[in-house]
């Protein structure tokens, strides 16, 4: 396989899993909104809500890193 050809499938990999977190953050996001902070949801969806997060900047991460190598 082609070096170009390799980074061209991990950028489609990385698109077809950013696209359902970004649908499943904002989800979560929403839930987040619907809770009180008092909630004994809140700490946990907060949480959930922090790692998506963080998966998904690493994600952009890498998509920077692929865009910048080619």
């Amino acid at each position: 396989m082609e070096p170009n050809q390799a980074l061209n499938d991990i950028r489609r990999s990385l698109h077809e899993l950013a696209q359902p977190l970004a649908a499943v953050t904002g989800i979560v996001d929403l839930m987040l909104l619907e809770q009180q902070g008092d909630s004994p949801l809140y700490n946990d969806i907060r949480l959930i809500n922090e790692r998506l997060e963080k998966i998904l900047e690493i994600v952009a991460h890498i998509q920077a890193i692929i865009r910048a190598a080619t």
